[in-house]
């Protein structure tokens, strides 16, 4: 069967012009350009209904044939002349509309001549151009009548091994049988069709093309072949999935990333009779290494981490790092859930040998937490994930290094307290930590002579939580050091204010031992003092003795180094330690705050009364201010005067306020 090369092609010579779906002009070649050039303002802005109403009703009139197959008819130009030849066709975004040459013209071409002009032309397309038969659609499928040379270049078969052969020639074990379904089922509507799709060449090397095939009628506008245009997109695809395997893998280590890995979990617990479990694995103080080499040295610890993490894993686990020093194991195809606890012992043993930098050895450890599910339970996999996190979260206030097993029992609690960090974070996040001024005054006349800082948060819940609430949490996962720097530049901030406005109160603020351990608590209160312009001299800082007795040779060298940059020190709580009055009398501090609990005794307990006047007697002759926590009854204060103590804090004088409802914001 011949093909009908005129009925469906222009010819060299004819004009084009391609219209909207509006009618508005799209594009036009120059021969047509020469020909319509007074109707190109109004085609161009108005339409063809403006610029040749008289097409217009013709298109209307054709438009069920239209979608068939071409049309031809002749039709004079708005300004009058001879009828022109012209040729509509439908397009994905609108219409055609070719400019015939004459009858006669047309004749006079041959169609031997036409076919080898035709073919030639074809043969110059760089994309890959084949003519099947219309049917049959069934297997084997419509057959190939003509592949220009661009399909041979590319598949690497011979002409004579295309023609006669259906498409499924170019299929191979990766082609995608959903997209072959899709693409038949268009065929079957008669339809055109888009895809990409998986093909092979002769030597069974796979590329990807793009696929557009739309069917060519006759006469009689029956369908009587297909022409498939393919375009290689092999580079294009390969540069999408490098991007998607980049986006599913951790650049550091090459393993799977979070999101990798919750799309490979998904489908484990998608298949049935599946048994599986993760081990959540965090790398304990981790941080420290960050801190203390930098972080090239962290992320070589890390490379270390997942080199030896996958020594011991099975052929069926999977490893991924989900980001920071967290790692999970799935472990699939789990006969009983003993061994999953197996497996997480031998990852501990993994870290039996010291991580070398440089000439240091470093000892490391790892807390993990274990989550199973059977085949008969449904377990999304961000539950799972969550299960295996909040369980290793366990071992973390437990004392680190160490594994557990899931258990539903404690799950709530575990939920509270990984909740209230979540609170912490958003409230350094989102502002909504605040300060609240307790007054310090002279236990002779009241008089305010300073106050303390106290931190409080807001939850998501507009709940104000005290620092008792959330502190001890705080001190526990680090978040400690970032809530007492925002805690210090707000304090010198207000200490700043009083000092412009003419008030020398001091300020105390309370530093964790977490704080103090970092080493540069001097430097911070000097950036701030930059900042602020505050006289470090009004500032107080107060540490526990608890925190002193830890690590004295390192208390007393920070507590010079406050003493020398003009900071006053403060011994908070003072009597809920070990510590002896002579050792604290080589301690550089300035103050002893005695806590509440012997203040509020000593209505009670004679003893107690005595013990509190022999402290501020000692301290006294030591030369230390003495400041009474706890304060609450007009006797409490009488007592503490009698003793000689002068300065104190409570509740008979004022709560703990906003800076804005303080006695001294007026």
């Amino acid at each position: 069967m011949s093909v009908p090369w005129a009925e469906f092609l222009l010819l060299p010579g004819d004009g084009l012009l391609l219209l909207n779906e509006a009618g508005r002009l799209e594009w036009i070649d120059p021969l047509a350009r020469q020909w319509l050039e007074p109707l190109l303002p109004a085609l161009e802005n108005g339409g063809l209904a403006v610029a040749w109403p008289s097409l217009q009703e013709r298109i209307t009139a054709l438009e069920p044939q239209l979608e068939r197959a071409p049309q031809d008819l002749e039709l004079p130009l708005p300004q009058g002349g001879d009828p022109l030849p012209l040729r509509l066709f439908q397009t994905d975004t609108g219409l055609g509309v070719g400019l015939l040459r004459s009858g006669l013209d047309r004749e006079l071409v041959g169609e031997p001549s036409l076919a080898a002009l035709l073919g030639s032309m074809l043969n110059t397309i760089q994309d890959s151009l084949l003519i099947t038969l219309a049917e049959p659609l069934d297997a084997p499928g419509p057959l190939i009548v003509y592949a220009n040379d661009a399909v041979l270049q590319q598949t690497g078969f011979s002409r004579q091994e295309v023609l006669g052969r259906s498409p499924r020639l170019f299929q191979g074990p990766d082609t995608d049988r959903h997209v072959t379904r899709r693409f038949g089922e268009a065929l079957r509507r008669w339809e055109r069709a888009h895809m990409e799709v998986l093909n092979y060449s002769s030597s069974g090397r796979p590329y990807w093309i793009e696929l557009k095939v739309s069917p060519l009628t006759d006469a009689e506008g029956w369908i009587t072949h297909w022409v498939s245009v393919q375009r290689d997109v092999s580079e294009r695809r390969e540069g999408e999935q490098a991007l998607v395997a980049q986006a599913l893998s951790d650049p550091l280590t090459g393993l799977p990333n979070r999101r990798g890995f919750t799309e490979q979990l998904e489908k484990a617990l998608n298949h049935p009779e599946q048994h599986l479990a993760l081990i959540f694995c965090d790398l304990d103080r981790f941080k420290e290494v960050n801190d203390r080499y930098g972080h090239a040295a962290g992320d070589a610890l890390l490379l270390e981490l997942s080199r030896r993490l996958q020594t011991v894993l099975r052929g069926a686990d999977t490893l991924a790092r989900l980001g920071g020093d967290e790692f999970v194991v799935l472990m699939e195809h789990l006969k009983e859930d003993a061994d999953a606890l197996v497996l997480a012992e031998r990852l501990r043993a993994c870290l039996a040998e010291p991580w070398r930098h440089d000439s240091e050895e470093l000892w490391l450890s790892m807390s993990m937490g274990v989550a199973t599910c059977g085949s008969q339970e449904a377990v999304h996999a961000e539950e799972l994930l969550r299960r295996a996190d909040l369980t290793m979260y366990r071992v973390k206030e437990a004392g680190r290094d160490g594994v557990a097993v899931y258990d539903l029992a404690v799950d709530r609690e575990v939920q509270q307290v990984v909740g209230l960090r979540h609170e912490i974070e958003q409230g350094l996040r989102h502002h909504r930590l605040l300060l609240d001024y307790q007054p310090q005054v002279d236990l002779r006349d009241g008089r305010i002579v300073g106050a303390e800082a106290l931190v409080r948060l807001h939850n998501a819940a507009g709940e104000r939580l005290s620092p008792a609430a959330f502190i001890p949490l705080a001190e526990r996962t680090g978040l400690i050091v970032p809530v007492e720097q925002w805690v210090l530049a707000q304090a010198l901030d207000c200490l700043a204010d009083w000092q412009r406005q003419g008030r020398r109160l001091h300020l105390s603020v309370n530093i964790s031992p977490q704080h103090l351990e970092r080493g540069n608590l001097v430097q911070e209160l000097l950036q701030e003092q930059q900042r602020t312009g505050a006289d470090l001299r009004d500032l107080t800082v107060e540490i526990t003795e608890t925190v002193v007795l830890q690590a004295q040779a390192q208390a007393e060298a920070l507590l010079l180094e406050l003493k020398a940059a003009g900071v006053r020190v403060a011994l908070d709580d003072f009597g809920t330690g070990y510590s002896s009055l002579a050792w604290l009398s080589r301690l550089p501090v300035d103050a002893v705050k005695l806590d509440q609990s012997y203040v509020q005794q000593m209505a009670e307990d004679e003893r107690c009364t005595t013990l509190v006047r022999g402290f501020v007697r000692v301290f006294q002759e030591m030369g230390l201010e003495v400041v009474a926590e706890g304060i609450e009854t007009e006797l409490q204060r009488q007592r503490l005067l009698e003793m000689g103590c002068t300065v104190g804090q409570g509740y008979l004088f004022s709560r703990p306020v906003p800076l804005s409802a303080s006695p001294w914001s007026s």
